[in-house]
């Protein structure tokens, strides 16, 4: 299991994708993605995230905390019975699975096509040179949806939902058509955070696995 695929990075479980087709379906959104990123300089919140399966049926929901600092820092903590720990210092992106006693560490920068959370705390910029973007205001704030450039990207699209400048939910659909959503609640942005918990340590006797 994959924390930021079994996720961020955005939609509510009752709200619907926007589908389109055609480039005139696909309003410009460019321009909002970078206001939204420029206001973003840390997130706190609590994230339920659901798994569901190509033909809808339900894979799994796990529940947790998340932190976030620009530039690139994560950590982000799955509860019981599903946990997992991602932790990046902005250069390195840590994954520990407690119950398989292992973890991977990779490059951050090669992992911006598939964890919202780096979307969230990266270079707007960046972002534009790696996805098509699209943005759709709503009643009660605003949607993002971003699709990959490159057909190698392990997501088909991914989608931000933000209320204000916070942002509340994240939307994954990958290519075999599995969807994961995350939703965001007791959000605090912009407020100081620890650095320490941006920091890893893999516990001893875990097996490390280095793909950087």
């Amino acid at each position: 299991m994959h924390i930021l695929r079994a996720a961020v990075c955005l939609l509510l479980s009752g709200v619907l994708p926007v589908a389109y087709a055609a480039e005139g379906d696909c309003p410009p959104g460019a321009e909002l993605l970078k206001q939204r990123l420029a206001n973003l300089h840390t997130l706190s919140a609590s994230f339920e995230q659901q798994i569901i399966a190509a033909d809808g049926h339900p894979l799994q929901e796990s529940s947790g905390v998340l932190e976030l600092a620009k530039p690139g820092r994560i950590y982000w903590v799955a509860e019981p019975p599903f946990e997992q720990t991602v932790v990046s210092d902005g250069r390195h992106l840590w994954v520990y699975d407690p119950d398989l006693e292992q973890a991977t560490v990779r490059a951050l920068t090669s992992q911006l096509d598939n964890s919202p959370a780096a979307l969230l705390v990266g270079d707007a910029d960046r972002v534009l040179e790696e996805f098509h973007v699209c943005a759709f205001e709503t009643a009660r704030g605003s949607r993002i949806l971003l699709r990959p450039l490159h057909t190698e990207a392990i997501y088909t699209q991914l989608e931000m939902r933000f209320e204000g400048r916070s942002p509340v939910g994240i939307r994954m659909i990958d290519s075999l058509g599995q969807e994961t959503r995350i939703a965001l609640t007791e959000v605090e942005i912009n407020q100081p955070v620890d650095t320490a918990i941006f920091q890893f340590t893999p516990p001893p006797g875990v097996d490390v696995f280095r793909d950087d």
